[in-house]
């Protein structure tokens, strides 16, 4: 074999040398990298899911979207677990899929345990797109407790320890303060937990509130927050001044009085296109349509809606 008169050989001591810094560095690398955590120690023990809440130790969030717990699980093994559907009233059985250090994947979340127990289990939700976890909106905890913990030591109803809060309630009151100081502001106004309630008086009037469409495989959540966050209702109205279809939504202040907030138009017609919707709202709905404002734990507030509305000459 011929050696290129440029490479000098490489010297065996200096070789040997290196071979065990690496073979010590793998040695480090590898005791320093987390082992997955272990079920093992809490295998048949049923937790329920108690609170829910982002990192700034609240249930809500400005938008007003609210984190509820609403599991109920029991691990069967290290790679299997059933939880409970609510919709279906029975436990199903998922998969556990170990990722890396403490990061898993039950029932199609991206979990990382924070703590585990006989008594409590953590989770961290994670927000994952191609595989990268965004730490923005990675920003929700889990809190299980045992039953038996429930029980023997905390004696507290779970499904009271699921109710905000507290601090909730605080925060919710200032976001409310702030919205009635200008009731039309859509800036301040926020969705409400209980939606917007509407009941026609007058037979020509009819109003349903849009269905969300449920995801028929999803055996875990069972009330979708577009419900209350987004909501739509229909309105048709018989024998009106002529016939027409508008979408457009309303800003519903705490005492039901509505005012039309967006809609779309060409930018010249829309001065015009403003007061035709706001007259339908006035002549027609505020008269012959009863409303309950939206409220979030039981307080009344400004909300947003959005109202498909339907004219029919006869």
């Amino acid at each position: 074999m011929h050696v290129h008169s440029s490479v000098k050989p490489f010297p065996f001591l200096l070789f040997i040398t290196l071979l065990t810094a690496l073979f010590s560095c793998s040695q480090q690398s590898d005791s320093g990298k987390k082992q997955r955590p272990s079920f093992k120690n809490i295998l048949g023990i049923q937790f329920i899911e108690v609170r829910r809440e982002f990192n700034t130790g609240l249930s809500f969030n400005d938008q007003g979207f609210q984190q509820e717990p609403d599991w109920k699980l029991y691990f069967l093994s290290e790679d299997s677990v059933m939880i409970y559907n609510p919709v279906k009233k029975v436990y199903f059985h998922y998969p556990v899929y170990h990722d890396h250090d403490s990061v898993f994947n039950i029932a199609r979340e991206w979990l990382r345990l924070k703590e585990i127990n006989k008594d409590s289990i953590t989770f961290q939700l994670l927000s994952v797109d191609e595989k990268k976890v965004s730490q923005e909106r990675s920003n929700v905890t889990m809190k299980f407790y045992s039953y038996t913990y429930l029980k023997e030591h905390l004696r507290q109803d779970p499904e009271k320890l699921k109710h905000p809060n507290r601090k909730d309630s605080l925060f919710i009151r200032s976001k409310i303060r702030r919205a009635l100081r200008n009731s039309f502001n859509p800036d301040s106004c926020f969705a409400a937990r209980n939606p917007v309630q509407f009941t026609s008086t007058n037979k020509n009037i009819q109003v349903n509130k849009v269905p969300v469409e449920m995801d028929k495989d999803n055996l875990v959540s069972s009330s979708p927050s577009d419900a209350y966050l987004f909501p739509e209702y229909s309105i048709t109205i018989h024998k009106a001044y002529k016939k027409f279809f508008y979408t457009f939504s309303v800003l519903v202040d705490q005492n039901g009085k509505m005012r039309v907030n967006k809609y779309i138009t060409s930018p010249e017609f829309e001065e015009s296109r403003k007061k035709v919707l706001q007259g339908i709202v006035d002549v027609y709905l505020s008269h012959y349509l009863t409303l309950i404002p939206g409220s979030t734990l039981n307080m009344f507030h400004p909300s947003e809606i959005t109202l498909h509305v339907r004219g029919i000459v006869q």
